[in-house]
Parts: structure tokens; C-alpha cells; sequence
């Protein structure tokens, strides 16, 4: 380690050879943004967005010879794609599960170690008690880790609700199907619920939309997972800039003043040129840098003087980069002015300022961002949109449907010939607008000749049906790549000739959106694990007492706060449940449930006889939620308490003088049936026919 900084500013030099490198990461990007930007503008773009010069004369244009039609138009199947996709695969937040991972149950006699025996006690050697003790702290662990387990799933299904993860889950879904990713970036949130200043702030962990336009990554690896570094692009008030990292907001103005040649692909030049204006506050361009490969002074690009300088702060660094600033924000200069550390030779401040916010990197392939996508591409790491297969029938498509559109307003046109000899009156009124749809014109002269010789009628040709199929095969070949046929409309051409055949046209229909809707729940998956570990890191008991209340805060700083981050990763499973992201498909679930009751509910009535209710009230519970009808009336009483037994020294009473024991006593299957509707008891007894109309299922 060096025992004092160089004379050069090794800050400045950081800065500079971050900003090279994020220039690098923008122009790997480019071919993913030129997709993005287009697929999006197919999705909202301008109606005549196709027919400008910089796209129809461009490189992916199409147009440089022929001329633009009269009427131009967009087909919007992007939308209608968007629309029926987006809807199916998050349709709510899912139910997130948190299980502990089970270590094998080994039988001690297979090491050695018999059961005490209680008749002839022996004593145990010391590798027997090590491995009785070694058993008894593992069977503590375990329970240990259950509760941690409970209070995390507590939690992580608390916050979705509070923090709308469903708004901002559906974001990134669209943004996923458009451009080919969208992606979450997990973070800590301080809400002030009073005006009160003395009343500390709510915190809270969540994850939250930030488009996939201001994510940069390494550039050297065609694998997202062998990344070294990655950027986010920011633009912030200066203002607030300024309080958060404490630097002066003169230094900050001064980058605003200046000009800057790092910008989105998306993002026109003039916006890129020094400052960008905002409506409401002076704005700020920033880059925040989370690195596997050390602060960045021993990268290619970074000066030889300076060469391992900041090895002190290690392989995890987090840099705020401004450019026009002369030091990252989250390194200021007054820190290189504090005394020098002797065993790091760095200031004692700096490692604190250049560690990652939350240690994501305690997770394999651990980053503070968790993006979705539907489909990778061989040797790149940014992943291909949805879209991106139809585009040639998408520009098709939208050709066509404006030349068709221009041809029909052409063949609408009634040309009238007049002779040349005809007088200017005849001309002017033949010109003149109509009224009410009809238009009268007087003829002064014939001449001794007819109407048809003066007044001529032309009609344009048809447009023909083979401009029609046509377009109707390329409509075809769009859907096929992109699975919006036409049953994703609930429309059918021909009628189904048998069950069997809806039925496998049903399931071939839902393999897309199955495989979309996996996609997001593995997301999902990954997201709530990336939650808990920020939980762990940021939260402390008193946060999450309006969650878990007193006695869980208690336990969350026992079992949470006190665990290791990578057991937390390790010793834990976090899943969604399966389908519960997803929009439920309301006739198969009537159908299975029908059937359930039909099957369960004879094997159940025992139960309910001998007095356990509560599996068949579930079941019935199910059925009622399949046809949203409230269950409370169909659900079975509990059995009521025993009668007291006699107090001693009386006897039981006696039957009544003729009584015979059993006589008029209810069936036990009629006794199980009392107070269910009829409809439930054709269900539970096997008989639909009883079943009103409006509880049936739904044909297939």
C-alpha cells in the first residue's frame, strides 16, 4: 500500500475513466435500443411515424424509392399484444413463500451413537457426546431458522400491498413485452407519516419500475451473469443532489453550464447538450456505479500513477458519477484532505462512502436490479424483444393498410368528363357543392345532341381481393410469431367439432402466455429474495413492529438482524406460489371445483358426521369462491360440546316408558345433510340434475 496519495488527483482520474466506460456500455447497448425504440414506437408512436425520412429512408427503413401514400396510417397490433399478454401473466401480486432448507435427517446409529437406554445407563465417549451435541444444535438451528422464516414471509407479503407492487410490477411487464426487458431496482423508502418532526420515519424496503433505457452494463461479457459492473442513469433536482452527498451546489451548476457527450441512444442530442431544462427545478444527469472489479483505478483506461491506490476499498465499490464534477459525489474532496489511514493508505471515510448501499454481492450473481425478459440471444447479453421477429409483417402490414386506405379514398372519387365546348356555367355548377346529397344542373343548350354526349361518368376500378388476402396472410404469419391468434379474442372461425378438440386448442393457445407468466413468477422468486437481503441489512426491530408487531420486532432482532447475509441466501427458499400471479381462468376453476366437491365430498361426510366440519366447510369455501358467492350460509355448524357428565351420586336418567332405543332417529347421511341448500346436496350426494342452472358450469 502506498504511505501517501500521489501528487495527481485520483479522483478526477476515476471519474474520467468511468465516464470511457460508460460510454463503452452505451454503445454495446446499441443494437438493443434501435430494436427497443422501434418496437415502442409501433406501440405508441406517432400514426405516421413509418412514413418520415429518418426512418423510411434510414437503415431500417424501406421507402427510398417509392412514394409515400395519401392516407397513412399505424396498425396497432403491438397494443392489442401488450393488452392480452400484460393482463394474463400479472394479473395481481403473488403470494411470496419463504421455506427453510432441510438438511438430511442422518440416524445416529449410522455414526456410532446408540439411544441411551433407561434400564442400563452407560456413559458416552467424547465423540458420542460431540455428535449428541452437534444433533441438538442442529435441531435448535432448525427451529431458529423457522421462525426467521415466518417473519420474513410476514413481511415481504406486507410490503407488495403498502408499496403497490402491482402498479410497478405491471410496468415493467409491458416495458418487457415491448422493448424485451423491464427491470425492478430494490431500495430502501423513508415515508414521514406526520408533520411532526420529533416523529421518526416509517422505513421500508421495496422494489420499484425504472425503465430499461438508463441500465448500462460491462461491456466485455456476452453473459449477463459474468458481469463485473453496472451503471444506473439518474436525473435528479440539483437541489436534492446536493443535500444527499453534501457537495456544493456551485460545483454542480458548473456541470450544468457545461456540455455532455454521454447520453441514452433514445435520447435526442439537443437534450444531451449541457443543461437539461426542467419545468420545475434545476435538473442533474448522474450515473451510480455498483463494481465487482475494485473502484476503477487498475482498469484499462485508468492512469499507471494511479494503479492501485484504492485497493483498500476491495473488489466491491459504489461510485456517484457526475459528469463535469472532478470527483465522485460520494466522494467529495474535502475526504482526501482527512489523515491517511497507515494500514489502508486511503482516508479512514472512504470505505464507508464506497461500500455498496445494501451487499447484494453477498447473493450469486447478486445486483441491486432484477430484470425481466421473455428471450435471450446467443452471444449477447441484452436480451430481444417480443416483438422484434414480426417487425418485417409489422412494416408490411402498415404499408399495405395505407396504400389499401389511399386506394379505397381513390376509388370513392366520381370523375365526370365534360366536353371542352360545353359552356363555363355547366362546368361551374358541375363543380359546385351538393345539398342533401343531391345536386341539380341545368343544361342550357343540346344542340340536338344527348346528355351522355356532353356529361360523362367514369368509375374507378375495384380493388381487387387479392390486395385482401394478401394482407390477410401476413395478418396470419404476425400472429403466428408472436401468439396473438385469434382465440387469445375468445373469436373462433369454424366450430369446434368435439370436446377433445377445444379442448387441445385451449391448452396449444396458453403455452405462451404459460411459459410468459413462469418467466415472472421466477422473477418474482429472485425479487423477493433480493428483498429479504435488504430487509436484513437496512431494517432493525422498531421498523418492523406495525408489521410483525412487539413480539415479532423481539424476534426479527434475535433471528434476522443477528444472522449472517450469506446464510440468509443459503439456508432459505424464496418462491411465489404458482399461478398466483397470474389472471385466473374463472370457467376451469368452476369446473374443477364441481368436480372436487362431487369427488371429495362423499369421503368427507364421515368426517362431518362424526363431528370434524371443518375439511368439508373448506371445500365448501373453494366451491362458493369459484362461483363469487359468499359461503357462509352453506358452511356446517361446529358440533356442540358434550353433555356434563352427572355429579356424583345420581343416576343417569332413564328412557321413557315405551321408548325403544333408535326409534326416529335421523339417518347419519340425512343428519350430515341437514341445513345445506338442495343445490349443495345434489353436488355432495352425486345428482347435477339438482344443481340450479346458474351454479352450472360453464360449457367448454
Amino acid at each position: 500500500m502506498p504511505e501517501k496519495l500521489p501528487p495527481s488527483n485520483p479522483l478526477k482520474q476515476i471519474v474520467s475513466t468511468w465516464i470511457k466506460k460508460i460510454e463503452q456500455a452505451q454503445k454495446y447497448k446499441r443494437p438493443f435500443n434501435d430494436d427497443a425504440r422501434e418496437a415502442a414506437n409501433f406501440f405508441d408512436g406517432e400514426h405516421n411515424f413509418m412514413w418520415k425520412d429518418s426512418y423510411a429512408r434510414g437503415e431500417r427503413g424501406y421507402n427510398a424509392s417509392i412514394s409515400p401514400p395519401a392516407f397513412r396510417m399505424q396498425v396497432n397490433k403491438v397494443f392489442e399484444l401488450v393488452e392480452i399478454f400484460g393482463s394474463v401473466i400479472y394479473h395481481r401480486n403473488p403470494v411470496r413463500t419463504v421455506t427453510v432448507m432441510e438438511h438430511p435427517e442422518i440416524d445416529p446409529s449410522f455414526l456410532g451413537v446408540q439411544p441411551p437406554d433407561p434400564m442400563n445407563p452407560q456413559p458416552m465417549d467424547p465423540q458420542q457426546q460431540q455428535i449428541m451435541g452437534i444433533m441438538q444444535q442442529q435441531q435448535e438451528g432448525k427451529m431458529g431458522r423457522r421462525v426467521a422464516a415466518e417473519l420474513l414471509q410476514a413481511y415481504l407479503n406486507w410490503t407488495p400491498v403498502e408499496l403497490s407492487l402491482k402498479t410497478q410490477a405491471r410496468k415493467v411487464c409491458n416495458e418487457a413485452l415491448i422493448k424485451g426487458a423491464g427491470t425492478f431496482w430494490t431500495e430502501l423508502v423513508t415515508l414521514q407519516t406526520s408533520g411532526d418532526s420529533q416523529t421518526p420515519p416509517v422505513k421500508m424496503v421495496g422494489s420499484f419500475y425504472d425503465s430499461v433505457d438508463n441500465l448500462l452494463i460491462d461491456p466485455d461479457f456476452d453473459n449477463m451473469d459474468d458481469m463485473l459492473w453496472c451503471a444506473r442513469r439518474m436525473v435528479r433536482p440539483l437541489r436534492e443532489v446536493a443535500q444527499e452527498y453534501g457537495v456544493p451546489e456551485e460545483d454542480l451548476k458548473k456541470h450544468l453550464n457545461g456540455t455532455s457527450d454521454i447520453r441514452a441512444d433514445n435520447e435526442p442530442r439537443d437534450r444531451a447538450k449541457g443543461k437539461k431544462k426542467g419545468k420545475t427545478n434545476d435538473l442533474v444527469t448522474l450515473y451510480k456505479v455498483w463494481s465487482k472489479c475494485g473502484a476503477g483505478d487498475r482498469l484499462i483506461d485508468a492512469p499507471k500513477e494511479n494503479k492501485g491506490v484504492f485497493d483498500a476499498l476491495g473488489d466491491y465499490a459504489y461510485l456517484v458519477i457526475c459528469e463535469g464534477v472532478d470527483y465522485p459525489l460520494n466522494m467529495p474532496p474535502a475526504v482526501m484532505e482527512e489523515p491517511i489511514d497507515e494500514q489502508t493508505g486511503i482516508p479512514a471515510s472512504l470505505l464507508a462512502r464506497a461500500a455498496w448501499p445494501i451487499p447484494f454481492f453477498a447473493d450469486p450473481q447478486g445486483w441491486p436490479f432484477t430484470m425481466l425478459s421473455f428471450h435471450t440471444k446467443p452471444n449477447y447479453a441484452w436480451p430481444i424483444s417480443h416483438i422484434r421477429p414480426a417487425i418485417p409483417e409489422l412494416r408490411f402490414l402498415n404499408w399495405a393498410m395505407s396504400f389499401l386506405a389511399t386506394r379505397v379514398a381513390t376509388s370513392c372519387e366520381t370523375m365526370i368528363g365534360v366536353s371542352k365546348a360545353a359552356d363555363q356555367d355547366l362546368k361551374d355548377q358541375l363543380l359546385a357543392p351538393t345539398q342533401g346529397g343531391f345536386k341539380i344542373v341545368e343544361i342550357s343548350e343540346m344542340m340536338g345532341r344527348s346528355v351522355n354526349d356532353i356529361i360523362s361518368v367514369f368509375q374507378m376500378p375495384q380493388v381487387t381481393k387479392d390486395l385482401y388476402d394478401i394482407i390477410a396472410a401476413v395478418f396470419d404469419m404476425f400472429d403466428k410469431r408472436t401468439g396473438l391468434s385469434e382465440l387469445a379474442f375468445g373469436i373462433t372461425r369454424a366450430q369446434y367439432r368435439s370436446a377433445a378438440e377445444a379442448q387441445i386448442k385451449q391448452e396449444n393457445i396458453s403455452i405462451r402466455p404459460d411459459n410468459m407468466a413462469n418467466e415472472v413468477e421466477d422473477c418474482m422468486s429472485l425479487l423477493s429474495r433480493r428483498e429479504a437481503l435488504a430487509s436484513r441489512w437496512l431494517l432493525t426491530g422498531e421498523d418492523v413492529v406495525p408489521v410483525l408487531g412487539p413480539l415479532g420486532a423481539v424476534a426479527w432482532s434475535q433471528q434476522i438482524e443477528s444472522r449472517d447475509l450469506v446464510t440468509l441466501t443459503r439456508d432459505f427458499l424464496y418462491r411465489v406460489e404458482a399461478g398466483s400471479a397470474r389472471k385466473p381462468n374463472k370457467s376451469t376453476r368452476v369446473e374443477q371445483m364441481q368436480m372436487a366437491v362431487q369427488t371429495l365430498g362423499p369421503l368427507l361426510q364421515p368426517l362431518a358426521m362424526s363431528g370434524v366440519v371443518d375439511p368439508l366447510n373448506a371445500l365448501i369455501s373453494d366451491w362458493a369462491d369459484s362461483l363469487d358467492i359468499d359461503a357462509t350460509p352453506y358452511l356446517l355448524p361446529p358440533p356442540p360440546p358434550p353433555p356434563e357428565p352427572p355429579p356424583l351420586g345420581l343416576a343417569p336418567p332413564s328412557l321413557d316408558a315405551g321408548a325403544v332405543p333408535g326409534a326416529g332417529e335421523v339417518p347419519p347421511e340425512e343428519l350430515a345433510m341437514q341445513g345445506l341448500p338442495p343445490e349443495l346436496q345434489g353436488l355432495l350426494m352425486g345428482s347435477p340434475d339438482q344443481i340450479p342452472s346458474e351454479l352450472q358450469p360453464p360449457p367448454p
